[in-house]
């Protein structure tokens, strides 16, 4: 798990400055850059639903029921914005103010999406991997633990 999700990481790189290059595209400029976005997204959106499934997997074997709640509640987001961005990828408007303004909101929620992973997701996967590969159960703090 801790490989996918450093592929993850850079693959989150990757899509920032695309996303980037989107925003500020001239309208000629604009069709290929989704284009190529949506090419660059839709493996890195199947390789976060295979790493939630490990996730899930982990933290049910020896995580808590709140983890494994909170990590819930990151997929179901992950499934809906997907299934938004991928629509708004698949089917561009063909307005082209529309487009800029659906443009900005998918930016917004693909950023934002890609925050909450690396502030959250991400190290809850590292934690449960790292213990996974030593047996071990994954360290928790003293406030986690009256938590329990």
């Amino acid at each position: 798990m801790l490989g996918r999700v450093d592929a993850l990481k850079e693959e989150h790189g990757r899509l920032r400055a695309l996303l980037g290059q989107c925003e500020s595209a001239p309208a000629l400029e604009l069709s290929p850059l989704l284009a190529q976005l949506r090419e660059q997204l839709r493996p890195h959106l199947q390789a976060k639903q295979s790493l939630y499934v490990q996730a899930v997997e982990a933290i049910q074997t020896s995580g808590t029921p709140t983890e494994l709640s909170l990590l819930g509640i990151f997929r179901t987001n992950l499934s809906v914005v997907s299934g938004a961005v991928m629509g708004f990828l698949d089917a561009p408007d063909p307005h082209p103010e529309r487009l800029r303004e659906r443009l900005r909101t998918v930016v917004g929620a693909l950023r934002s999406l890609l925050d909450t992973e690396e502030k959250v997701v991400f190290p809850l996967c590292t934690r449960y991997s790292k213990a996974a590969g030593t047996g071990a159960a994954p360290h928790r703090s003293r406030f986690e633990e009256g938590r329990r």
